[in-house]
């Protein structure tokens, strides 16, 4: 008899222990979101300045009011309005409950957005204001007199229109974050501009892209203004009667030396903005250049410009083609006279790899883009998105947008590890309207999206 009533106690025992779990082990909450009769949230105050192109962290939220029924899990969110959102995730118990949930992306324009806030089947609404950029507050460093450590890319030919190469680097000293826009102009038929956002303060560096076409040969002088502020500089500008430079690779007549390969080079993939090779010479007279290299594996290397000095310097020629196979292959390029010879290691062909967008299935984040993107202008080398990536498994990897308003952004490459990392889309074609466009990618699924203002 007394067995059977310690038995009888271990059971008993049991059984409360095993009730206790399961009133712990919760399911989904039940609950409903505290609203008034035209279904608007209890007073929501949002926390944080949303600004237009600014980036949200973590004191941008709202504070919630729901009333629990049944303790459990729960998931509140917003809709995605104007490229942000609000989200929290968690356990509640029975009862009224405050939550706070923080906004995740990126404004896109100012006004009013409209947001429904999701909690099981209850649903209420909120707006939430969004300010546009005011302009920033910046000096050109080096004003009023010469601007510092300034760099004026590209060559400058008398009687032959700037392309895209042609830029001139501006230092600022940004003091207040917002929008700017800079011209730098010349009495010699050519000009620069460029306009962003400055979205945080300190030095930073300017990119002016040039258009025109130089008619003297001189040292044209660059007057670089801003609405407060304004410094000088100045760009050789030499004739096109020039005539062909004179120059021999370092190395010459054997194998070329002093020089650097930059990118990747795999069977199979195809050339990019980013294979480049960096090659020394020794010019003894100035003029034009035009380097191209014998086509070997379905590559070759090209560069053409100008030397505006005698002496050593470099040039960079640039990679295209789709290499055949993994092999060594040997270039020779062409000058019209004497020159080297080099050898180029093109490996296997990487298997693909296993990657996804960051932000998928929504909005990328994060997504920056740079560059200035004008209405009927072609896109440059300088016109880049950069997406963020989680790769599971390294690899060759191909990554490209739909085209939208003419233009488009593309990047490959490969993966040689694991994790999260970024990579640059390049943008190519002409933006055709003036307006906010909206991208998403072709090739990837769950796909994100990202947008591009078009001046």
């Amino acid at each position: 008899m007394r067995f059977v009533k310690h038995l009888l106690l271990l059971l008993a025992a049991w059984i409360i222990v095993f009730s206790c779990q399961r009133e712990l082990d919760f399911g989904e909450s039940i609950g409903t979101l505290s609203k008034d009769a035209k279904n608007n949230c209890d007073p929501i105050i949002p926390q944080g300045i949303f600004k237009v192109d600014t980036a949200i962290n973590s004191d941008h939220y709202i504070d919630v009011q729901i009333v629990v029924e049944y303790p459990g899990t729960f998931h509140i969110y917003s809709d995605t309005i104007n490229g942000y959102y609000f989200y929290q995730s968690g356990k509640v118990s029975k009862g009224n409950q405050s939550i706070r949930l923080y906004a995740q992306g990126q404004p896109i324009k100012k006004g009013v957005d409209h947001f429904i806030i999701h909690y099981g089947h209850s649903t209420c609404n909120f707006d939430n204001n969004v300010k546009g950029l005011e302009p920033a507050i910046y000096t050109l460093i080096g004003q009023p007199d010469s601007c510092k450590d300034f760099f004026a890319d590209g060559t400058y030919l008398t009687n032959t229109n700037l392309t895209a190469s042609n830029i001139l680097l501006i230092k600022v000293n940004v003091t207040g974050e917002g929008t700017y826009n800079i011209t730098a102009i010349t009495k010699n038929n050519f000009t620069f501009t460029g306009e962003g956002i400055f979205s945080h303060t300190g030095e930073q560096t300017v990119v002016l892209k040039g258009t025109g076409k130089p008619i003297k040969e001189e040292l044209t002088s660059v007057t670089v203004t801003a609405p407060t502020t304004s410094c000088k500089c100045g760009i050789n500008v030499i004739s096109d009667q020039a005539g062909k430079a004179i120059f021999t690779f370092d190395g010459s007549p054997n194998n070329c030396v002093n020089m650097a390969f930059n990118g990747n080079y795999y069977a199979n993939v195809g050339m990019d903005v980013t294979n480049t090779l960096v090659m020394s010479v020794n010019v003894t007279k100035i003029g034009t250049y035009s380097v191209a290299t014998n086509a070997a594996n379905g590559i070759t290397f090209s560069a053409s410009g100008a030397f505006i000095k005698t002496g050593p310097q470099t040039i960079t020629l640039t990679a295209s083609g789709i290499p055949i196979y993994s092999e060594t292959s040997a270039f020779v390029p062409n000058t019209g006279t004497v020159s080297c010879n080099f050898y180029l290691n093109i490996l296997p062909t990487p298997p693909p790899a296993v990657f996804t967008l960051s932000g998928a299935p929504g909005n990328c984040n994060p997504a920056t883009v740079t560059g200035i993107f004008k209405a009927t202008k072609p896109l440059g080398g300088a016109d880049v998105v950069v997406v963020q990536v989680n790769v599971t498994t390294p690899g060759l990897y191909n990554i490209s947008t739909i085209t939208v308003n003419g233009f488009s952004f593309a990047g490959k490459g490969v993966f040689t590890a694991a994790g999260v990392q970024n990579v640059t889309l390049y943008g190519k074609g002409t933006p055709q309207a003036t307006q906010l466009t909206g991208f998403s990618f072709s090739n990837i699924n769950p796909s994100c999206g990202f947008s591009v203002n078009v001046l």
